[in-house]
């Protein structure tokens, strides 16, 4: 039988695919904390909802390949592959990244530590700036 972090990992994984902040705003404890090793700085629910629903907006196609799992007592430790294509088609780079969750007993996520090469996601950061600049 799958683990707590291991069934709501499963889950990520399926809104990362269908690129729905709403599935992943369920998915998120109200106090959830999401820190990105590349700035340094936690993001609130709403904040990290946020910048993935503009992920999701400069993207038609994202999905965690190559992943490997390690878990721990209340969450895991999983490194993966992100993967993707724009909207126009082009592919996203591919991301090396590492995941340390924490998941409660209900299966919501409470803290997500992030890291990855952030000039390896150049290309998404520029597509957001211009999205955040046209949404201006």
């Amino acid at each position: 039988m799958a683990s707590i972090a291991s069934t709501a990992m499963d889950a990520l994984g399926k809104a990362i695919s269908d690129r729905d902040a709403g599935q992943i705003a369920d998915l998120w404890a109200e106090d959830i904390v999401v820190w990105h090793g590349a700035t340094g700085v936690g993001q609130s629910k709403q904040e990290n909802v946020g910048l993935l629903a503009g992920v999701f907006a400069v993207t038609s196609e994202l999905q965690y390949t190559d992943i490997v799992r390690h878990e721990f007592e209340g969450g895991l430790v999983q490194q993966h592959k992100l993967t993707g294509k724009f909207d126009d088609g082009s592919p996203t780079p591919s991301l090396a990244a590492c995941l340390v969750v924490l998941v409660n007993d209900e299966g919501k996520f409470t803290r997500i530590d992030e890291y990855f090469d952030a000039s390896h996601f150049a290309a998404v950061f520029e597509r957001l700036e211009a999205l955040s600049a046209s949404d201006a």
